[in-house]
């Protein structure tokens, strides 16, 4: 129990101590960028388990993408983000964004049918996409992430952002 608690609380303080320096870096590039603009964007992305395509539209510095494919019963992944841009020019984008994932697949020695909400860091590099995060699940159909507090969330690929010109 103690293990548990210990690993629990360590990842509420690297959380806490990423959303604060999160703000403080957002806070200090401000000054350089231009317009807030708003505009869709369209892609394709991966994870371990699939590939799947996704869709998005930002307004200023918020944001919306929904990324996921249904393959049958037992293998799906969907993700829904609500981004807040920290960073946005006509090559590079920064955004932390609070996800929810709904996840059914397999790996080598293990099943997985969960839900989970958590927090993640995206990087759109002139097309090219990264996001990582942490989610904690909050549906375990299976069972198998009961001594999990958080599981590694994310996924990469290539996300065009129309932004007018």
């Amino acid at each position: 129990m103690r293990v548990r608690f210990a690993s629990s609380k360590m990842i509420r303080i690297a959380l806490s101590a990423f959303a604060a320096l999160s703000i403080l870096w957002a806070s200090s590039i401000r000054a350089e960028e231009k317009d807030q603009l708003s505009y869709p964007e369209l892609g394709i992305t991966t994870s371990s388990l699939i590939i799947h395509p996704s869709i998005g539209y930002w307004w200023g510095r918020t944001g919306l993408r929904f990324t996921g494919m249904y393959l049958n019963r037992d293998h799906h992944e969907f993700h829904l983000n609500i981004g807040y841009g920290l960073y946005d020019s006509e090559k590079v984008q920064h955004s932390i964004n609070l996800l929810t994932s709904w996840v059914a697949g397999s790996d080598p020695g293990a099943d997985y049918r969960y839900g989970a909400t958590g927090i993640a860091y995206s990087l759109n590099y002139k097309g090219f996409f990264l996001e990582l995060g942490l989610a904690r699940p909050w549906r375990d159909d299976l069972g198998n992430l009961a001594n999990d507090p958080v599981v590694p969330c994310g996924y990469w690929g290539y996300i065009h952002r129309f932004r007018p010109e």
